[in-house]
C-alpha cells in the first residue's frame, strides 16, 4: 500500500507542476495533463533531490519526506493562486462500438502484462542492476553523491558518468514506502509505459475521430519492444523507456508551440529538455536534434523567420541550465567508459568510415526483419516514405519523421568511432536506442496515413488546422 500511496505522490507532483506551468490560458487537455504527469513527477523529484545532494545535504528518509511535502504544499498554493480556472464539462460521447471495446481491451491487456511481468521476477538485466538499481541503493543508504562509489573508479565501474534520474527516483520510491524494496521500484517503468501509451493516445485524439484513436493506440501498446522486451521494454528496469516518453513529450509540446504560439508549451518544453539530458547520456544528443528539426521545421513549413524562432534557443538554453548542476558533478566523476566527446573528431570518423556498410546493414535488420519487437513500423515507415517522399519531408507534422532519422544519423556517428566490437554492441544495444524515438515515428505514420486520406480525420479539421 505504501508503494501505491508513493506512485500516487509522484503523480501528484507532476500533475500540479505542469497545471501551474500552463497558467489560466493553457489549451493542455485533462487527458494530456495526466499522460504527462507522472513522467513530469518523477523528474522534479529526481532533480529536487539532486539540487540537495550537490549542495551536501543529506538525502535522509525525513529530509526527502519534508521537502516533498513543501514542494506539494508550494505547488498547490502556486496552482490555486495562479494556474487556476473553471474547468468545463466534457459532453458525453456516443456507446463504445465493438472495435474501441476490443481496442480498449488490448491496451489493457498490454499493461496487465507490463505490470504482471515486472512483479513475476527480480531485475535480471545487467544494465537495470548496475547502472540503475545499485546507484539507487547507494543514494538511498548512504544518502549522497560524495562517496566512493561514486567518485572512486575502483569502486563502481558501470557507466559512472551516466545521469541519475532514474535512480534518485528509485531512492524516492523507497524513501516513500519505507525502506528499498526490487518490487517497488521495478513498479515504476510499468508506469512510464502507461504514460506513454497516454501519451500517444492523447496526441492522437487531436486529429482523428475516438474508434481510430483507440484502434492506433492499441497498437502502440502492443509493440512487443514496449511490452515484453526483456532489455528496455516495460518491466525490465532499463531507463530507454522513460527517455522515450520524454523526448516525445518534448517534441510534441514544441510542434504545439509551432502550431499553437502558447508559452505554456515552451514551459513544458524546457522542462522536459531538463528531464531529457538527466536521464541518460543519450539525452543531450537528442535534445539538439528535436531543437534543431523543430527550427528547421518552423522555418521550412511553418514560414517563420530565422529571427522569430528565438523562443527554440531560450527555452533549449533554459532547460540546460537547469541541469548545469549535474555537469559540473559529472565532470568530477571518473571516466572508466568511453569519451564521445572525445571520440568524435574528423580524424575518427574518417577512420571509422570502413564500419559504416555494417552499421548500415544492421540498421536495415532491425527495422526490417525483427518483427517479433516492432511489428510493421519499420516497413510501414518506409512504404509511406516511398509513396510520397515530398509530402513525408514537407508535411505539418513532418518533424516527427526528421527526429528518428536525424538521431539515426547522430547514432551512425558515434558507432563509427566507439572503441567497441560493434558485433558485441548491436546485439544489446540497437535495439534499446531505436526505442527512444518509435513513439514518433509512430505518430508520424498515423499522421500520414491521415494526410493520404487512409484514415479520416476528426470532424471539422482540415490540413490547415493548428489543432494539429
Amino acid at each position: 500500500m505504501r508503494v501505491l500511496l508513493a506512485l500516487a505522490l509522484v503523480q501528484a507532483v507532476g500533475y500540479l507542476t505542469l497545471r501551474a506551468l500552463t497558467g489560466q490560458q493553457s489549451r493542455l487537455r485533462s487527458l494530456e495533463l495526466w499522460s504527462l504527469s507522472f513522467g513530469a513527477g518523477c523528474g522534479i523529484l529526481s532533480l529536487g533531490m539532486f539540487y540537495l545532494a550537490y549542495w551536501g545535504v543529506p538525502l535522509s528518509q525525513t529530509k526527502t519526506l519534508t521537502g516533498t511535502a513543501v514542494l506539494l504544499g508550494s505547488l498547490m498554493l502556486l496552482w490555486f493562486f495562479l494556474a487556476r480556472r473553471p474547468r468545463e464539462t466534457p459532453p458525453l460521447g456516443r456507446p463504445l462500438s465493438p472495435l474501441e471495446w476490443a481496442s480498449l481491451a488490448v491496451v489493457g491487456l498490454c499493461v496487465v502484462i507490463a505490470f504482471t511481468d515486472a512483479l513475476s521476477q527480480p531485475l535480471l538485466a545487467f544494465d537495470a542492476r548496475a547502472i540503475w538499481a545499485f546507484k539507487a541503493k547507494v543514494l538511498y543508504f548512504e544518502q549522497g553523491i560524495y562517496n566512493d562509489a561514486f567518485l572512486d573508479a575502483e569502486r563502481l565501474h558501470a557507466k559512472t558518468r551516466y545521469p541519475q534520474l532514474i535512480p534518485l527516483t528509485e531512492a524516492f520510491i523507497a524513501s516513500a514506502s519505507g525502506g528499498f524494496h526490487e518490487t517497488a521500484i521495478k513498479l515504476l517503468f510499468p508506469c512510464f509505459y502507461v504514460s506513454l501509451v497516454w501519451l500517444v493516445g492523447s496526441e492522437l485524439s487531436r486529429a482523428f475521430d475516438r474508434r481510430y484513436v483507440l484502434l492506433c493506440t492499441s497498437l502502440f501498446a502492443s509493440l512487443p519492444v514496449f511490452t515484453i522486451y526483456a532489455n528496455g521494454g516495460a518491466a525490465s528496469g532499463y531507463a530507454d523507456l522513460p527517455l522515450a516518453l520524454y523526448v516525445t513529450a518534448l517534441a510534441t509540446r514544441l510542434l504545439r508551440w509551432l502550431q499553437e504560439g502558447s508559452a505554456g508549451n515552451l514551459r513544458l518544453a524546457l522542462l522536459f529538455t531538463s528531464l531529457t539530458v538527466f536521464t541518460k547520456t543519450e539525452g543531450l544528443a537528442l535534445v539538439l536534434v528535436v531543437f534543431f528539426a523543430t527550427a528547421l521545421a518552423g522555418w521550412l513549413l511553418y514560414g517563420l523567420k530565422v529571427s522569430s524562432l528565438w523562443p527554440l534557443s531560450a527555452t533549449a538554453l533554459g532547460g540546460l541550465i537547469w541541469v548545469v548542476p549535474w555537469f559540473l558533478y559529472q565532470a568530477r566523476l571518473p571516466v572508466v567508459d568511453e569519451n564521445f566527446m572525445k571520440l568524435l573528431t574528423p580524424e575518427n570518423l574518417v577512420a571509422g568510415l570502413n564500419r559504416l556498410p555494417y552499421i548500415l546493414r544492421s540498421l536495415g535488420k532491425e527495422f526490417f526483419f525483427k518483427p517479433h519487437l516492432w511489428s510493421f513500423l519499420g516497413i510501414s515507415a518506409t512504404a509511406l516514405f516511398l509513396q510520397s517522399p515530398m509530402s513525408a519531408i514537407r508535411s505539418r507534422f513532418s518533424s516527427y519523421f526528421w527526429i528518428p532519422l536525424l538521431y539515426v544519423v547522430v547514432l551512425c556517428a558515434i558507432f563509427m568511432v566507439i572503441p567497441w566490437k560493434l558485433e558485441e554492441l548491436f546485439p544489446v544495444a540497437l535495439t534499446r536506442l531505436m526505442m527512444h524515438t518509435a513513439p514518433l515515428l509512430f505518430l508520424w505514420i498515423c499522421f500520414e496515413l491521415e494526410n493520404s486520406g487512409l484514415l479520416p480525420r476528426k470532424n471539422g479539421l482540415s490540413h490547415d488546422s493548428p489543432s494539429w
